[in-house]
Formats: C-alpha cells, structure tokens, sequence
C-alpha cells in the first residue's frame, strides 16, 4: 500500500518475513546500500523500512558501517549483510565501497544508495519497483543515476534546486544531487566512475554525479520524489524534519569546514575561475550569518585549506553526536 512519510518506529518482531528464494519481485537485480556512521537506531529503522515498505529481501541489504555503528538490533544486523571499514572514510569512501562490493554480484544491475537518514525525509514508498519500471521506458537516454533531489548548476557554481511541475516528465535530467536515495547503474561502476574518498564530505557527491555526466551518462531526477521532499531541500526545511532525530547542521559547526574547502576542488575539476570568486563572496556572507564563532573558524580553515588544496579528512572536523534519543511517547 503506497504511503507517504517518515518511517514508524519498529522493533526487531516487526520485521517482515523475506520473500522466499524462488519468488521473483520487481527488484530483482537491485542491491540497497545503506551507509551509516555513528546512527544505529535511524539505520536500524531504515533497513527495516527497506524491508518492509520497499520489499527488499534482507540478503538484497549491504550495510556499510563507516567504523562506529551500525543497525540497533543484532537480529536485524544478523540477518543483512553488513560490512564495517577499519577507519571513517565519509560518505565518499563509504558509497565507493558500497558499490564495489555491490557490484561484485554479476546479478546486481542496480544499486540503490541510502544515507542513514533518508528515513526522516517525506518521500514516497514503496518507491524502487515503480521508479526502475519509468527507468526502463525512457527512451534516447543512458541512464546513469537517478536521484531523489537533484540541482542544476548556474555561471556562478551555484546548484540550484530543480522542483518539477505537475505534468513535468517523471524523470528530468539534472546536473548533480545529494546521495539520498539514489539509484546507480552498473554500467557508471564499469566505466570507473567511483566516489573519490579524497573528498571525505562536502560536494563528493557532487564531484561523483559530475564525474557520471563527464562519461555520457545521464544523471535524471524522480519528479515525484523531489515535489514530495521539497520543503526539506532547505536549510531551515531539513532542519524542521530532522532536528528531534539527529543533530542540523548549526550543531555541527565542523560541516562548513568541508563545505567552504571542498567547494574549490569542485570549481577547479568542473566549474571555472568564476566559481572561487563567487565561492568567496558567498562565504563572507556566511561569516556573518554564522550560527557560533566555532563554525567562522571552521569556515576560515577550510577556505585556507582550500586554497592550498588540502584533501581528506581533518581530524579537528569529525562527527561527534550521531542521532538524539527518541523522544519518550
């Protein structure tokens, strides 16, 4: 039965049981890749959904634990495959592993790439079947990606949101969109497109859907996923839905880090000059409508090290706070 909203809070008995082996379903080739770093009780919730709303077998599940985590029931982590990587490599490193090992199974046509906190965002499920069904009839197109929110770059470097219209195709192309609930294809695997774990976080994902374009395929957006989320694709939207779930970005001054260094790999691997004089306005901007003086140093030291183009993860710059304890009902 579709529905539409954040995901019910559900224990270990509410797991639905697995399609048996032999019962061929509409996904069927799709591996769902579930990234997680320090969020087991929202990565817990969100493979269940995977399970129970979307229709996921549990051995259709790859859980990558980006070092500390991982789902908050032993019985559900038990049942998924679960990989745990050694250190913290972002979501750049995590997806890049994420999709390997997904695409080591020659039947994995599709993998579909979850943040840990897609759960709390509003959009339509079930939602797999349906959009690998308007995939398969798009014609002129070598399909690469298909995001759930996607933007559309301008002269400036800035990527604007794209919001399709009722009547609007169901799949638009756009330049580059967060990982969400993003379906990638094979085929960008084989033609060496990874995500580049030098990034750490801050625009890798866009570097990544830049680098899909760059090699012919085309990255579209899921109209109806993105009108269903679009109070969310702003700061003050995400922060709305999220803020009793898991720390927004004004508690977590060490993002604008990576936000205002990251921001001059983008501009010199696919934008232009133009861009870093545009990047500098805007984050003097940002400077004064800073939330804390912690996150005006945090800005500082990334548009320093972006100038002398510092990679990797900063060891002052990690994550510290996961998720929030569920509110008592």
């Amino acid at each position: 039965m579709p529905a539409s909203g954040r995901c019910s809070r559900r224990t270990s008995t509410d797991i639905v049981p697995s399609v048996p082996p032999q019962v061929t379903t509409g996904l069927e080739g799709v591996t769902a890749v579930v990234l997680t770093h320090r969020r087991p009780r929202l990565a817990g919730e969100l493979v269940r959904a995977l399970i129970a709303r979307e229709g996921f077998r549990p051995d259709q599940v790859l859980v990558v634990v980006n070092r500390e985590g991982g789902l908050d029931d032993p019985a559900l982590e038990a049942a998924v495959r679960v990989e745990r990587l050694a250190t913290n490599t972002g979501p750049a490193g995590g997806f890049r592993a994420g999709l390997v090992l997904a695409f080591e199974d020659p039947a994995t046509e599709w993998a579909y790439l979850c943040e840990d906190d897609v759960g709390l965002l509003e959009l339509p499920t079930p939602r797999v079947e349906a959009l690998l069904q308007r995939v398969g009839s798009v014609e002129g197109k070598t399909v690469g990606a298909v995001v759930a929110y996607g933007r559309r770059f301008d002269h400036r470097g800035h990527a604007a949101n794209v919001m399709p219209r009722p009547g609007d195709p169901a799949l638009v192309p756009v330049d580059v969109g967060a990982w969400g609930a993003t379906l990638v294809h094979r085929r960008v695997v084989e033609m060496g497109v990874l995500p580049d774990p030098g990034w750490f976080f801050g625009f890798e994902d866009f570097d990544f859907f830049s680098r899909v374009r760059s090699v012919g395929l085309d990255v579209l957006l899921d109209s109806a996923s993105a009108r269903a989320v679009a109070a969310t694709q702003t700061s003050h939207g995400r922060a709305d839905v999220m803020a009793e779930d898991r720390p927004i970005d004004a508690d977590e001054p060490w993002r604008a880090y990576y936000l205002a260094r990251n921001f001059f790999h983008l501009a010199r691997a696919h934008g232009s000059p133009r861009w870093l004089g545009w990047h500098l306005a805007y984050s003097a901007r940002r400077l004064q409508l800073a939330s804390s003086n912690a996150e005006r140093v945090a800005t500082l030291h990334g548009l320093f090290d972006g100038l002398r183009a510092r990679r990797g993860p900063h060891p002052r710059y990690l994550r510290t706070t996961g998720e929030r304890a569920p509110t008592p009902e």
